[in-house]
């Protein structure tokens, strides 16, 4: 049975980090903006490089996600496999590849375009040279999320865990990302209906 009330505030508090990164991608001269009149903290205001700053911010909403993941695997979820210990050992030696798979993806993204560019470096207007070694020359499109996908989806599996809500969430979101929130088409909706002001910016 599906709890519907911690689905939905699952729901939004997984999309905040999203729409961040959306927001980032969309509207850099905006964030710029409000990054050097204090809305986010002297701290983050004192900072001069604006990826540093996204990086920073990243860092902190990630507690959105990180909180929901560790309620629901904690509280809401039953650990105890009920499927013959074999079946159970599948399912977590699956899970266990899942979370390899989704860190190597993630640490060879950092390590191919450094924070500089993960962090929307070049819509910040800094120099991020294009790549084409690992994992850009696999044909996975955005690997660092689907990495994420895989890690969540992972964690999940090799735990038991007797709810899949979250995941499914988190797939949801993390597609979103790439189709509509950090791309070229949900840019241009995003700055129509914000109207002409945030089109310039």
């Amino acid at each position: 049975m599906i709890d519907i009330g911690f689905t939905i505030k699952a729901f939004l508090l997984l999309g905040i980090e999203r729409f961040l990164y959306g927001y980032w991608y969309s509207f850099p001269k905006h964030f710029e903006k409000s990054v050097r009149s204090g809305k986010f903290g002297s701290r983050i205001q004192a900072e001069p490089h604006l990826w540093k700053c996204a990086m920073t911010l990243g860092m902190y909403i990630k507690v959105f996600q990180f909180s929901v993941i560790v309620f629901d695997l904690l509280v809401r979820c039953d650990l105890t496999d009920p499927r013959s210990s074999q079946e159970a050992l599948v399912k977590a030696g699956a899970g266990v590849i899942l979370v390899l798979i989704g860190q190597i993806l993630n640490y060879s993204v950092f390590k191919a375009l450094k924070p500089v560019g993960v962090y929307y470096g070049y819509e910040f207007g800094y120099k991020v040279p294009m790549v084409s070694c690992f994992p850009y020359n696999t044909g996975i499109s955005d690997p660092q999320y689907w990495g994420v996908v895989s890690c969540v989806w992972g964690v999940y599996l090799s735990l038991g865990a007797s709810s899949n809500i979250v995941p499914i969430l988190e797939t949801f979101w993390y597609i979103m990302s790439m189709k509509v929130l950090e791309n070229p088409r949900g840019r241009k909706f995003a700055r129509a209906f914000i109207g002409e002001d945030a089109k310039k910016e």
